[in-house]
This record gives structure tokens, sequence and C-alpha cells, in this order.
């Protein structure tokens, strides 16, 4: 996760809360199937917005890739699928 780790801290202006949480999700999600995984995005997701933040696209990307990485092929391609209705 080193590599990821670079990703998000080279993220213009990320708010340390967001980078909390990022971490947070791709950390505590890492093995876990796309349908345990998905509740926990949206949680993510609204946590972020009672502090009146939200995920941009290229942060939710970077998610996604860091929690692909421990994913069979199978849920790497269903991950992919429902990429862009997340994004």
């Amino acid at each position: 996760m080193s590599d990821l780790s670079s990703q998000i801290r080279n993220l213009s202006d990320l708010d340390p809360k967001k980078l909390e949480i990022i971490e947070f999700v791709i950390s505590s999600c890492q093995g876990k199937p796309l349908e345990l995984i998905l509740p926990d995005l949206m949680a993510a997701a609204s946590r972020l917005s009672e502090q009146g933040l939200s995920f941009t696209n290229e942060e939710i990307s970077i998610i996604m890739d860091g929690l692909k990485e421990t994913m069979s092929p199978e849920e790497q391609q269903r991950i992919d699928m429902i990429r862009p209705l997340i994004m």
C-alpha cells in the first residue's frame, strides 16, 4: 500500500479528514467481498457529507484501485463494472 499511500498524499489540497477516511476505508475493506465493501464506501461518503465534504472522482478512483489490490480477478471485474455508477 506504500505506492497507494504516496498517490493519496500527492493529491493536491487533500483535506486531512479526507485522507484519514480514505486510508481507513482502504485498510478496513481490503480482502472483503464487494458486497461488504459497498456499504462501507457509502458510509464513508456519508461521513464526509456530514462534514460538508465529498470525494472527488480522482479520490474515488484511488480508493477503488486500492481495494482492487487484494481482490480476485472476478471481483476486480465486478468493481470495474460498478465504478461508473459510483463516480
